[in-house]
């Protein structure tokens, strides 16, 4: 349906708020658990007062490094640290709130110990706070100005996303006037330093020509570089490319085995890639199975299209139990966001009341939303004469 399209647009710059927030580690999440041994004799230590064992004691209950995981276990070792002083658990209690399970989650929590680290110097924190302005403008009660003013700061103590983020920004011109060469120059300080956001970025100036010229042997090289620093949009992107042919010989198993790692990483843009493939059997054997879990892994991570995409696959029953609810629970969804395939399967549905009430005067209006993106000029005739024969006969 729309492979040639999405290789056409896919390569995006990362959009502002991928990945809000930073958390700092001493260790590897995914290296090996701790010894019960090696527990104890922290858990003395921290209840000795110990703040490097408290924050070593958040670590380990966040990740669930020898201990079972526990948000709420590891906001009181990190609070313990965070109220003696120490920055980095400040960060980190501000992290939990503001990324954390139901019950933990709270934004002006996790601005209060942001700030505090921030105030301290923590980069990383002034980082997380000027995000977190940005993106809750009316929740914080702050403006974009003190937002960018801590982000600012961190770029200026060597902070290396902080960089990469106003890149971002200026490319799309939100919150800053919209200067593809200052958007460059900020990605490339980024980049250079191995950032790894920063160099799947710059594969995008490069690839699309954005600010300096369009170089895919260049872009390639920066996606390359950033997919094996496993960074999911430097995946992605040079997934897409392989899947084209551009700038590399064309590969499709080389695609699927990025955009499986990108997915995997919690790219919503490779999961719904993933799902495409798989249902239209591109490049793989068709398995519609395979294709409604990764639809259903994008739509966990607020991807619309795979919410559509997958509204169609139990509308038609296409290898899955048809469920036609869901179907219209899905596309109304994604057509709430503006998803235009959405707006026009559910602009059918209340043409013709099936599923729904039939109601033509929704209808048209899906239409002339859906109308924005693509041709739907046949469908608002129809709906308009209908609505004229309706009116016609309330008059008799």
């Amino acid at each position: 349906m729309r492979r040639g399209l999405i290789l056409i647009v896919a390569l995006m710059i990362a959009v502002p708020f991928t990945a809000v927030s930073q958390g700092q580690s001493s260790f590897s999440p995914s290296g090996p658990k701790m010894a019960p041994a090696d527990f104890k004799h922290l858990l003395t230590q921290a209840n000795s007062g110990s703040t490097r064992a408290q924050f070593q004691l958040g670590l380990a209950y966040q990740y669930g490094r020898g201990v079972e995981q526990s948000a709420y276990e590891a906001a009181r070792w990190y609070r313990m640290a965070a109220n003696s002083g120490d920055s980095a658990a400040q960060n980190n209690l501000g992290f939990l709130y503001e990324i954390g399970p139901e019950g933990v989650r709270d934004l002006p929590e996790a601005a209060k110990w942001y700030l505090r680290a921030a105030v301290e110097g923590s980069p990383m924190a002034q980082f997380n706070l000027g995000q977190l302005y940005l993106h809750h403008t009316a929740l914080m009660k702050k403006t974009p100005e003190e937002g960018l003013y801590w982000i600012r700061k961190a770029a200026s103590a060597g902070y290396l996303s902080a960089y990469t983020q106003l890149g971002s920004l200026y490319a799309h011109g939100e919150f800053l006037p919209q200067d593809l060469r200052q958007a460059f120059k900020m990605t490339m300080i980024a980049a250079k330093k191995h950032e790894p956001r920063g160099e799947a970025n710059l594969g995008v100036f490069y690839a699309k020509g954005f600010g300096v010229r369009a170089d895919l042997n260049e872009a390639v090289k920066w996606f390359r570089k950033s997919a094996d620093a496993g960074d999911p949009d430097g995946q992605f992107n040079l997934g897409v490319l392989y899947e084209s042919g551009e700038g590399v010989t064309q590969n499709t198993d080389q695609a699927v085995r990025l955009y499986r790692l990108a997915a995997e990483g919690g790219s919503t843009k490779a999961q719904e890639s993933l799902g495409q493939l798989y249902e239209f059997g591109h490049g793989v054997q068709t398995d519609y199975q395979e294709a409604a879990r990764w639809y259903r892994m994008a739509i966990d991570g607020g991807h619309v299209l795979s919410a559509s995409r997958l509204g169609t696959m139990l509308f038609e029953g296409k290898g899955v139990t048809r469920d036609l609810p869901e179907a219209i629970r899905l596309w109304s969804w994604a057509a709430q966001q503006g998803e235009p395939y959405a707006q026009f399967d559910l602009a059918e549905m209340y043409m013709n009341g099936v599923g729904v009430s039939k109601d033509l005067k929704k209808s048209f209006s899906l239409f002339a939303q859906a109308a924005k993106a693509i041709d739907v000029g046949k469908q608002l005739k129809e709906v308009s004469s209908q609505l004229n024969q309706e009116e016609t006969a309330e008059l008799h």
